[in-house]
């Protein structure tokens, strides 16, 4: 018996044993659906931005193309044409704006967004599995919050639909389907803008360890997407449709945010503020560029732009490509977006679903920080997205956790698959 734990022990304790993962990821998407079902049916209903969606989508397929004519009770439709299509589709499965609003439409739309959280789930343990990096054990830390299953199941967001489809994307990143993940991902964007935070990762990778025609047909194939999604609203009125949907310059109001409660709102709001915010998320990322994400091939500056014209004339790709291990192409792309976190000038209670799911691979990557150390950033990032209102305290530790996490970051991690190649 003793023999027994100490092996099982063991294999939960392996990153690479694929059997265990397989038994506790099916045994948490089994345990996850069951209590995100349970949820539905016994944590009451309360209203934020589900009717205003029906509104929204309501003017569209009423015949209205014009972005600057679609709103709802919070304000004007601001998301992509993506996010029109998946809520109009939600919109006909509850029975329309009247019935969709009452209880008993929720209902049937709270039961649909379960099965996006578990596609969701499913999609980011993909990601892990062929990462390798993180033991079968802390799976389970992918399933333990309660602010991502009110952001999913009870609240039905279009982050958790936007995040559901970058993930996937990401899945396909990590077996080189760039052409395919960059549709699926241009997906995602056309949900809700914040996947967007991934490209300077993704740029990275394509120009870097693909061939210039590979990465032009990703790229064009992603604007494509958008394009092709948009046509409705670009044939008919594109202006509205660009300067609505794709807007990039809001200021949200200082009442609601999470990260920068304790800064004064008159700073908050100002134009300084996002534009030193702005510096500091250009400086780190082309910090990460240069020591982590292109240090195969002899850092960003300026090796990476002298290797890329030497592919472009038809160089060889075999030596960085083997460097493109699952492990590396999932974090440079995480690392992008919680950089684009940690500097967004304004973070709501939803926007936890852009990240969360990230940050075990992030923190385990850093791998001479121990596991309880990790756990308990874990446990402090969970604490604050959960403090309602958040408070000029609870905004601070948040920022303060953050910033060690990124400092982790930064200092460097062993791409163990990467390494073993290079031994061997």
């Amino acid at each position: 018996m003793i023999s027994f734990v100490r092996r099982a022990i063991a294999r939960l304790n392996d990153p690479r044993d694929r059997q265990a993962i397989v038994f506790v990821a099916s045994s948490l998407l089994l345990a996850d659906f069951a209590l995100s079902s349970l949820i539905v049916a016994k944590v009451p209903y309360t209203e934020i931005d589900w009717t205003a969606y029906m509104e929204e989508v309501h003017g569209y397929i009423s015949g209205e193309r014009n972005y600057e004519n679609l709103a709802g009770g919070t304000g004007p439709l601001v998301y992509p044409a993506g996010f029109v299509y998946v809520y109009s589709g939600l919109y006909w499965l509850v029975g329309g704006l009247v019935r969709g609003t009452s209880a008993t439409g929720i209902g049937v739309a709270q039961r649909v967004f379960v099965l996006v959280y578990i596609a969701n789930q499913a999609a980011v343990f993909a990601v892990y599995a062929a990462c390798e990096v993180i033991p079968p054990w802390a799976f389970a830390v992918l399933c333990a919050s309660k602010r991502i299953h009110s952001v999913f199941v009870l609240r039905m967001f279009n982050d958790g639909v936007a995040m559901a489809l970058a993930y996937c994307a990401v899945a396909l990143y990590q077996r080189r389907r760039w052409t395919l993940g960059s549709i699926v991902l241009s997906l995602g964007i056309s949900v809700k803008m914040n996947v967007l935070l991934m490209m300077p990762g993704l740029l990275v990778l394509l120009v870097g360890g693909t061939s210039l025609g590979k990465s032009m047909q990703a790229l064009g194939a992603l604007v494509a997407t958008q394009i092709v999604l948009g046509a409705p609203f670009l044939l008919t009125y594109p202006k509205e449709y660009v300067s609505r949907a794709f807007e990039l310059g809001r200021v949200f109001s200082h009442k609601w945010t999470v990260n920068f409660k304790f800064v004064p709102e008159d700073v908050f709001v100002s134009g300084a503020f996002a534009k030193y915010l702005l510096l500091g998320h250009l400086f780190v990322l082309l910090a990460l560029a240069h020591q982590k994400w292109c240090r195969h091939y002899g850092g960003f500056f300026f090796a990476f732009v002298r290797n890329f014209f030497k592919r472009a004339l038809g160089g060889n790709l075999d030596g960085v490509q083997n460097s493109y291990t699952p492990a590396h192409v999932a974090l440079v792309l995480f690392e992008s977006n919680f950089v684009g976190i940690v500097f967004a000038r304004s973070l709501h209670y939803q926007f936890y679903s852009w990240y969360y799911h990230t940050l075990p691979l992030l923190l385990w990557s850093a791998n001479r920080v121990p596991v309880v150390v990790k756990l308990v950033i874990l446990v402090i990032i969970e604490c604050c997205w959960n403090v309602y209102p958040s408070t000029p305290t609870s905004s601070g530790i948040f920022v303060a956790v953050h910033l060690v996490t990124l400092a982790f970051l930064c200092a460097g991690y062993v791409d163990k698959q990467a390494s073993k190649k290079k031994s061997s």
